[in-house]
């Protein structure tokens, strides 16, 4: 009799798991009922994500693809900022239904999460302070270098440097602190996509001359959102075809992507 109403509970656990949390998949029908595609941007990358803070308005590449998405769907679309240590948890959390973050799309992050065709392939870039005396990728070589959390741009750096350089990185939260530790001599320099870098340049600093390892940006979301992934996918793939993301990204006033 024990064993019987133990094979009962486990039983019954199962089916609640499986009706409440196994199959959580968001739908592109779910998002419409709701009426809201729930975005993850970023706010300070003029000409990807960047909120005006005169005006209250976000602008750039990224902003205008979510809302073409939204508009396709019929629904609103609603804007949440997110960070390098927060797009994925709020992916996974639910809190956001896709993100344009400028999120480099590699082999690794796809056994993860779902990427999108590239709309955007930005490269890597070194910026430093003007009186630093660095000049080129070379003298680099003993520095410390400021890149932020689960970054790819520490390997990519080091990869493009290859043998007999010697690195030592530290992350940050994000790149605002980076651009602080970096004006303050508490690092060298400051690497990242060339676009983000251009976010935080002022009369003291540079970016230096070589670009390298190419970045595409995929809009983000969760695997097992198979049909809102295959619709995002098409999208972006048809809007590509036809020439309307290059549109948008000479219209944010954005370089052509990087092909080196």
């Amino acid at each position: 009799m024990k064993k019987i109403i133990a094979f009962l509970l486990v039983f019954a656990m199962l089916v609640c798991f499986s009706a409440c949390g196994g199959s959580n998949e968001v739908t592109v029908e779910d998002i419409q009922s709701r009426g809201v595609l729930k975005v993850g941007v970023k706010d300070s990358l003029i000409g990807m994500g960047y909120l005006d803070p005169a005006t209250g308005e976000y602008s750039g590449l990224e902003i205008d693809i979510a809302r073409k998405i939204a508009e396709e769907m019929g629904v609103e679309v609603e804007f949440l900022v997110v960070t390098p240590t927060t797009r994925l948890q709020m992916i996974d959390s639910g809190d956001i239904d896709i993100s344009l973050s400028n999120f480099t799309i590699t082999e690794e992050r796809k056994m993860s999460y779902h990427f999108s065709a590239p709309y955007y392939t930005d490269a890597v870039g070194v910026m430093v302070l003007k009186d630093s005396g660095i000049t080129s990728l070379s003298d680099l070589n003993g520095k410390t270098v400021g890149v932020t959390m689960s970054s790819t741009s520490a390997q990519s750096l080091k990869d493009y440097l290859g043998e007999g350089y010697e690195l030592s990185f530290d992350e940050f939260d994000d790149h605002a602190g980076i651009k602080l530790a970096l004006s303050a001599g508490a690092i060298d320099a400051h690497c990242v996509d060339t676009v983000v870098l251009s976010s935080f340049m002022d009369d003291t600093t540079v970016i230096l001359d070589e670009r390298f390892a190419a970045q595409p940006f995929g809009v983000v979301s969760k695997l097992s959102n198979t049909q809102l992934n295959d619709y995002v996918d098409g999208l972006i793939d048809k809007w590509i075809s036809d020439g309307t993301i290059d549109s948008l990204r000479e219209a944010n006033g954005l370089l052509p992507s990087f092909e080196g």
